[in-house]
């Protein structure tokens, strides 16, 4: 703001002597202020204009209730509004005692802000029960504070006196208390001013990096986005900080790969991973027998599945699940029995599973903990689980069946004893379930083994004698894979009739299994108390609009608010060590080195030996001693 003091010296330098040598207190010297007064709140004036032309300059105070700030004035170019308080009031104060005292009035009634906080049920009670107190549903819906309604019956002026709670620890009443604020506050100018640029430059410049995505999401929840991103295996991590963080950051002012020296002072966390990692599954309530179904898997890699496979009414004997596509089969060498379930865990290894490994995709196929090698339950009605995987069978191979081709209708496949599910294609799966035994047949009693099990005779017609196949069929000769082909043959669609499968088994089948969807990201951010007080103001349908409007076309953007990870600090005081120890020692034994003496005399003639020198020579055995000589 201009100095009226330096315009009233100027214009004592231009006017003549005799106006400039009035008193102060007369009425020339009276003119005179005013006219300093003038000029200088023309000063701030034409600053003002200059300055309200550019975003990171315009003023965010607005000249009345009713008028926007500049600030905004520039956001409604971009159709980027400020986000106005959550509930409407006549205003508020800030006692001594910490706690708000908020007002309404008949253009701001009560009724209206409570519609806004908890719903409008607090309106109409149930049927037999009182009427819900609101100041009670407040504090469960900002858990940390206490609420009181004023006693006025016209509901033109009330009280909402927030305070900390009883129940709750000192230290995190300000942080419940800040977020009620935020519900009476407007988007603050400067959290404003900076998702406005940051929008700025998304929406102008086109931009739609993983960098601009991440750096408009924090803008949008009144962070400050760190520039240092970093790259973890399909992410890109990047941390927002208080307002104005930048500005002081010795590290973002430098060229140099100094660490960030605030990165312990990051109030967001968030990270956008492409082709994220999602669970898929497909259901057939009531698939025919022999007839193709289509599996739809939208993802940039295959998996195995797990399968459930459930039977009603009537026992379905060796069922069989078979991809048209890959030619894989999987098959179940019992009776699968009426309200019975089979579900496969297919054994999958480290390979087909890494192309899911991802920043935030952890523990995916969290079925492998339980079932590593893979693994074939057979559930009942009563939840009692018993393992069939030695029942299980899996050929896989190739099918040249038709009559027309080159190979003369050549078929080669390998048939394996095998907890393996068909592999899902990216894109659409055909599938077909299959059994192989009449639906009349006279099947085996609970109690026998599938080895004794026998169901048809062998010289029943083709489609049955599959059934005489046992569980050494992984290590039989070619016989077994030729009735298997044989059998397999029979289930074309093309051959089949309403009539043919009036009597088959009712099944119903569920496939679970993981995927990668080409054209997607997923922006995570983890819930804190920042973000909280974000989606208190209103702030994560704007994040969530923003990042829909940025996206590339033909991008599906999903926004996901995880818990954060649970960090336990330790103090100061506390430490834990864990240290090991190990004594080695030499085995020496004392025969293994003697101890020796030798005197000698350098004088070859006889004397005493007192007349002439005396040496001592001692030798020891260091040859165990010495490591290169170690076995």
């Amino acid at each position: 703001m201009a100095d009226p003091r330096l315009r009233r010296e100027r214009l004592l330098g231009l006017l003549p002597r005799i106006y400039t040598a009035q008193p102060g207190n007369s009425a020339v010297g009276a003119i005179i202020d005013s006219m300093a007064a003038a000029l200088s709140r023309l000063d701030d004036a034409l600053t003002r204009v200059q300055y309200d032309r550019w975003a990171g300059l315009a003023s965010p105070q607005q000249p009345d209730p009713e008028s926007p700030s500049a600030l905004e004035g520039l956001g409604r170019l971009l159709q980027v509004e400020r986000l106005p308080p959550r509930v409407r009031h006549a205003g508020y104060e800030k006692t001594g005692t910490g706690e708000l005292d908020v007002r309404f009035d008949h253009t701001a009634p009560l009724s209206d802000a409570l519609d806004e906080l908890i719903g409008a049920e607090w309106r109409r009670p149930r049927q037999g029960q009182p009427a819900a107190d609101p100041a009670t549903q407040l504090k469960a819906q900002f858990p940390g504070l206490s609420f009181r309604l004023g006693d006025d019956s016209a509901a033109l002026v009330a009280n909402l006196l927030a305070g900390p709670d009883p129940d709750t620890p000192p230290e995190a009443a300000p942080a419940a208390l800040a977020r009620f604020q935020a519900v009476l506050d407007p988007e603050p100018g400067e959290i404003f001013r900076q998702r406005l640029q940051v929008t700025a430059r998304v929406r102008t410049g086109g931009l739609t990096t993983p960098r601009a995505l991440l750096s408009l999401a924090i803008a949008d929840l009144g962070a400050e986005p760190c520039p240092r991103l970093q790259r973890r295996q399909d992410s890109t991590f990047a941390l927002g900080m208080p307002p104005g963080t930048r500005k002081r950051c010795a590290a973002c002012g430098g060229k140099d790969a100094t660490p960030c020296p605030n990165r312990n002072k990051a109030v967001v966390e968030a990270w956008l991973t492409e082709n994220p990692v999602l669970a898929a599954r497909h259901t057939e309530p009531a698939p025919r027998l022999r007839r193709v179904f289509s599996v739809a898997n939208p993802s940039l890699h295959p998996d195995r599945p797990v399968l459930s496979l459930t039977v009603r009414e009537q026992p379905a004997a060796y069922p069989a699940v078979r991809s048209i596509d890959s030619g894989e089969i999987t098959l179940y060498a019992g009776t699968l029995r009426p309200d019975e379930t089979l579900v496969l865990y297919p054994a999958v290894s480290a390979a087909d599973t890494a192309p899911f490994d991802g920043f935030d995709s952890p523990g995916h196929h969290a079925w492998r903990a339980a079932h590593p090698n893979g693994q074939a339950l057979l559930v009942d009605r009563n939840g009692n689980e018993r393992d069939v995987s030695s029942a299980i069978f899996y050929l896989w191979g190739n099918r040249l069946d038709d009559p027309d081709s080159t190979f003369g209708g050549m078929r080669c496949g390998v048939l394996e004893q095998r907890v393996v599910t068909p592999r899902l294609q990216a894109g659409s799966n055909s599938w077909m379930l299959l059994t192989f035994a009449q639906p009349d047949a006279a099947f085996a009693d609970s109690t026998e083994t599938v080895h004794s099990s026998r169901f048809a005779g062998s010289d029943d017609p083709d489609g049955t004698r599959f059934a005489l196949l046992d569980g050494s069929i992984g290590q039989g000769d070619s016989r077994y894979a030729s009735v298997l082909f044989e059998s397999f043959s029979k289930t074309d669609t093309g051959n089949t009739s309403e009539s043919d499968t009036a009597n088959a088994p009712r099944l119903s089948l569920s496939l679970d299994w993981m995927t990668r969807p080409p054209a997607s990201i997923r922006l995570r951010v983890p819930k804190n108390e920042w973000v909280m007080a974000a989606a208190a103001r209103g702030a994560l349908p704007l994040l969530r609009a923003d990042v829909a409007r940025a996206t590339a076309a033909g991008v599906r953007a999903l926004v996901d608010f995880p818990e954060p990870t649970r960090r336990e600090a330790v103090a100061p005081g506390e430490a834990f060590a864990a240290a090991t120890h190990q004594t080695w020692q030499e085995d020496n034994g004392v025969a293994d080195s003697q101890l020796q003496f030798g005197v000698t005399a350098s004088q070859q003639e006889e004397h005493i030996t007192a007349d002439g020198p005396f040496s001592l020579q001692v030798v020891f055995d260091t040859t165990r001693l010495d490591w290169s000589h170690a076995g």
